[in-house]
């Protein structure tokens, strides 16, 4: 099936296919069918959008990683809604219990170890990413790198660009509206996408 064909399926059947046959591109239209309304319903009570962007891609990597066992009791977008807000809850928690463990552990953290079979794709992954990244202004390309692969705050990459926080949100929207662009020329799967930026984040 040709990806254009896809815009016309249905929530539903655009899900059979993710379950059924774990078709990336039905995936990769869902994505994009509800990227933008999402980050809406995040940012509405985060007041941040990269925290919102963030939000997003944990709903839709966890919508992938447990496709075979979701069951949509009504409609694919009431899920997803659902699904946020139960995220924002959850990075709101996760906050507070990082404030308070902050005072007592270094900031270096200890990476899961990648599985040999998976190193291969993990490393060409990260390296379109890289020669995506490379597309972007200098500013931009710095905020994102520090951002998504070093995992520093918005205000730690403030203080060492000499910029305003506001302007590293923005940039880190820049750098993701860029990403999301080139991944439709290239033809790139947005879920492999989001599991390594994901994978890099915790």
């Amino acid at each position: 099936m040709a990806n254009c064909e896809f815009t016309t399926l249905t929530d539903q059947e655009l899900v059979d296919l993710v379950q059924l046959k774990d078709d990336k591109a039905a995936f990769s239209e869902l994505y994009n069918r509800y990227w933008e309304p999402l980050i809406n319903t995040a940012g509405k009570s985060t007041r941040s959008l990269s925290i919102a962007e963030e939000i997003v891609q944990d709903v839709f990597v966890d919508f992938y990683v447990r496709r075979k066992e979701i069951q949509l009791k009504h409609s694919l977008a009431a899920y997803l809604r659902t699904a946020v807000k139960f995220q924002v809850f959850k990075t709101y928690r996760a906050q507070k219990i990082q404030e308070q463990y902050a005072a007592t552990v270094s900031h270096l953290g200890q990476a899961s170890p990648v599985q040999p079979d998976s190193l291969l794709e993990a490393k060409q992954i990260h390296a379109k990413i890289f020669h995506i990244a490379e597309k972007m202004p200098a500013t931009c390309k710095q905020v994102f790198l520090l951002s998504r692969f070093e995992k520093r705050s918005n205000q730690d990459i403030a203080e060492q660009l000499n910029i305003s926080v506001a302007m590293v949100r923005k940039h880190i929207t820049k750098s993701m509206n860029i990403m999301r662009a080139e991944i439709k020329d290239h033809q790139m799967d947005i879920f492999q996408l989001l599991l390594l930026l994901y994978l890099h984040k915790h």
